[in-house]
C-alpha cells in the first residue's frame, strides 16, 4: 500500500513524465508478479490436474500521447519469467525449441490467450462441431460486448483468389466456402495472420501479442503487390467463433470445454510453419493431413497436460474418427457427382424407408453421419409430402422418458415410454397399425393410421382399444425430396415394400415402446427386419440379406443414445 501511494503520487503530480511512470509502472508489474511467485498472491499457474478457474482481464486505457510515446508492456513475457524462475523443473519440453519463447496455462482470457480443445466433457465434440475437436484457437477479441478467436490447426485444400485458406471457423463467417452455398453460416470473413513488422505492414494490421498481428486478405493481396511481403508471410484463416459476454468464461469453468494457455509469437509461428510446411498440396491432400492435432498435442504438453495426451492417445477415440469424417466432408475438394443410372423411385405419402450405409463407402450420408446420427439404422414413416420437401417420423427409436395418459371417464392413469421420432417438435400424434377397427387417417398404402389424442382418449374410453396400440409422435424429421431422393440413389436408404410382410412387423415395432421392460432396446433388431421386407408382393415370401455395415455409423448411435435416450428419468404428462 505505501509502495501504491508513492507510485500515484509521482505519477498525478507529473503526468507528463512518461519516463517515470514507465519505470514505476516496470517497477509495480514486478512486485504483483513476483507476489504470486512467493504466494503473497495465490499463484494462478498451475501443472497439476486441478485447472485454474478462469479470469477474465480487461485493461484500462492510458493517455494517448504517453502511449504513443511508449513500447507496450509485455505482461505475458513478465509473467512467464517468474513462472520459469519458479520451476524447479520442466515437466514436459516446451513445443518451441528458443530459450526465449514460452508457453504455459494461464486462467487469464484475453486478447492473445490460447484455446486448447478439452476432452473431458460429459457430451463432447463427437456428434456435434467436430471442428471443434482438438483445435487450437487464438483470441483476437476480448472485451465487455464480444469475443473472438479463429482456429489456427485446420489447414484446407480450398483456394481464395489463388490463396490457400485455413478453417477458421466456429459455423460463422465461412460464407458457404466450406458448407457449401445453400448452408452457408454468415458472409465471408478472411483474417490473414502474419509476423511481418515493416511501417508499411503495421499501417494495416492489428497486432494480437507482440510479434503476431491480423489483417483483411485485401490488405495482403496489397502488401504482396507492393513489394512489402509475400504469399507466403500469411496465414489465411476463413470464418471465426463466437462468444457472448460470459459465455467463454462459462465453457472453461462450467463444462471443461477448453485449456487456457498464453504463448509468444516463437511458439506460435513455429508451429504455423510446421503445420504449412508438412501440408500436401491441394490436389494431393488427405482429410490425415489436414486434422492438425500434432499441433494440439504439442501445446498440451508445453502446458504441463502430457498426461491428458497420453490418456486420449491410448483409447480409439470416437471423436478423432469424427473429425477425420468431417475434415472430408469439408476440407477437402468437392466430387463431382454423376446422376444417378436409374431414377430414385417416387416416395409419397406412406412410403417406409429404412436408413443404411453405402455399399461403396461403408458409411451412410454425411448428415447421418455428421448431424443426426440418430437416423442411423432407423425406421421412417413418410406422413407428409410436398412437391419440395418430405416429412418423416421415426418409429424404431424408444427412451426411457415415459408419458402418461388421464382418462377422463375412469380417472385412470395410462402410461408407456416416449418414443423419439425426430428433432423437429410438432403436436402430438398417434400412430396406429388397427386401421380396419380404429379408423382415422390411413398413410398410403403403409397400413398405418393417424388420430389425435381426442380421437385416442374417445377410443380408450371403450372396449375397443388399449394404449398400446398407439404410437405417441412429438417430434418428426424433415427432408428436401431432392436430398432423400440422392440418397436412395446412392444406396444410403431403401424404400420398404408395402405388404403382409411389412404390416406383420408393426405390432414389434409399436412394443418397443412398452412400460415393462427394465431396458431400453436401441430399435437396431426392428431396422434389420425391417430391411428384410424388399420385394414382398404380398405373397408372403422373403430372402433375408444382411445390408451393408459400417462400425463408425454404429459406434456414433450408440453414443447418440446413450446421452439422448437413456438419461431420462421425469414422466412427461399428456393430459
Amino acid at each position: 500500500t505505501p509502495f501504491l501511494i508513492v507510485w500515484f503520487s509521482i505519477v498525478y503530480s507529473n503526468p507528463k513524465s512518461t519516463k517515470t511512470f514507465k519505470t514505476m509502472r516496470t517497477a509495480l508489474v514486478a512486485m504483483m508478479c513476483t507476489a504470486h511467485v512467493f504466494a503473497f498472491i495465490p499463484p494462478s499457474i498451475t501443472h497439476t490436474h486441478a485447472r485454474p478457474k478462469s479470469i477474465t482481464r480487461t485493461y484500462m486505457c492510458q493517455d494517448d500521447e504517453m502511449d504513443d510515446e511508449m513500447p507496450e508492456m509485455d505482461w505475458r513475457e513478465m509473467r512467464a519469467k517468474l513462472i520459469a524462475q519458479t520451476q524447479t523443473s520442466d515437466p514436459s519440453p516446451s513445443p518451441s525449441s528458443s530459450s526465449s519463447s514460452y508457453v504455459y496455462e494461464t486462467p487469464l482470457i484475453e486478447q492473445g490467450t490460447i484455446l486448447l480443445a478439452g476432452t473431458k466433457m460429459s457430451f463432447g465434440f463427437a456428434l456435434r462441431q467436430q471442428f471443434f475437436h482438438k483445435s487450437v484457437m487464438l483470441l483476437l477479441q476480448h472485451d465487455d460486448n464480444f469475443t473472438k478467436g479463429i482456429i489456427l490447426n485446420r489447414p484446407s485444400a480450398h483456394t481464395v483468389d489463388g490463396w490457400r485458406v485455413w478453417c477458421g471457423h466456429g459455423q460463422v463467417a465461412e460464407g458457404g466456402l466450406f458448407v457449401g452455398a445453400e448452408n452457408k453460416m454468415g458472409d465471408l470473413e478472411i483474417n490473414c495472420l502474419h509476423s511481418l513488422e515493416s511501417p508499411e505492414a503495421a499501417e494495416v494490421s492489428t497486432s494480437v501479442i507482440r510479434g503476431v498481428s491480423v489483417t483483411s486478405l485485401d490488405n495482403a493481396k496489397e502488401l504482396v503487390k507492393a513489394g512489402h511481403a509475400q504469399k507466403s508471410d500469411f496465414w489465411v484463416m476463413v470464418g471465426y467463433s463466437g462468444w457472448a459476454p460470459g459465455q467463454l468464461q462459462m465453457e472453461v469453468n462450467d463444462r471443461d470445454s477448453w485449456y487456457l494457455a498464453s504463448a509468444d509469437s516463437g511458439v506460435l509461428l513455429t508451429e504455423l510453419l510446421r503445420e504449412a510446411r508438412e501440408l500436401p498440396p491441394p490436389t494431393g491432400v488427405t482429410a490425415k493431413d489436414l486434422l492438425g492435432i500434432d499441433t494440439w498435442e504439442n501445446l498440451m504438453r508445453g502446458i504441463g497436460r502430457g498426461d491428458v495426451v497420453d490418456f486420449v492417445e491410448k483409447k480409439s477415440s470416437l471423436a478423432d474418427k469424427m473429425l477425420e469424417e468431417w475434415v472430408r466432408v469439408h476440407l477437402l475438394p468437392w466430387p463431382i457427382l454423376s446422376p444417378p443410372a436409374i431414377p430414385p423411385p417416387e416416395i409419397t405419402l406412406g412410403t417406409v424407408l429404412a436408413t443404411t450405409v453405402s455399399p461403396t463407402t461403408n458409411l451412410p450420408s454425411d448428415r447421418i453421419l455428421l448431424q443426426d446420427q440418430f437416423l442411423h439404422k432407423s425406421l421412417l414413416l413418410i406422413v407428409d409430402a410436398t412437391p419440395t420437401t418430405l416429412v418423416a417420423c421415426i418409429l424404431n427409436r424408444p427412451t426411457e422418458g415415459k408419458f402418461q395418459l388421464q382418462l377422463p371417464k375412469t380417472g385412470k392413469p395410462l402410461q408407456r415410454r416416449v418414443p423419439f421420432c425426430g428433432n423437429i417438435p410438432v403436436q402430438d400424434l398417434w400412430l396406429h397399425h388397427r386401421t380396419i377397427d380404429l379408423g382415422g387417417v390411413v398413410l398410403g398404402t403403409s397400413r398405418v393410421g393417424i388420430l389425435s389424442t381426442d380421437q385416442v382418449t374417445d377410443r380408450l374410453g371403450t372396449d375397443d382399444a388399449k394404449l398400446s396400440d398407439f404410437l405417441l409422435v412429438r417430434g418428426v424429421v424433415q427432408f428436401e425430396r431432392e436430398e432423400l431422393g440422392d440418397m436412395v440413389s446412392k444406396g444410403e436408404m431403401m424404400c420398404l415394400t408395402p405388404g403382409e410382410q411389412l404390416s406383420k412387423l408393426w405390432p414389434r415395432v409399436w412394443a418397443l415402446t412398452d412400460d415393462g421392460s427394465p431396458t431400453v432396446s436401441d430399435g437396431t433388431e426392428i431396422w434389420w427386419l425391417a430391411t428384410q421386407c424388399v420385394g414382398d408382393d404380398d405373397t408372403g415370401e422373403m430372402t433375408l440379406s444382411a445390408p451393408a455395415t459400417s462400425d463408425l455409423a454404429d459406434d456414433a448411435l450408440q453414443e447418440w443414445l446413450t446421452h439422448f435416450t437413456q438419461n431420462k428419468s421425469k414422466d412427461e404428462n399428456t393430459k
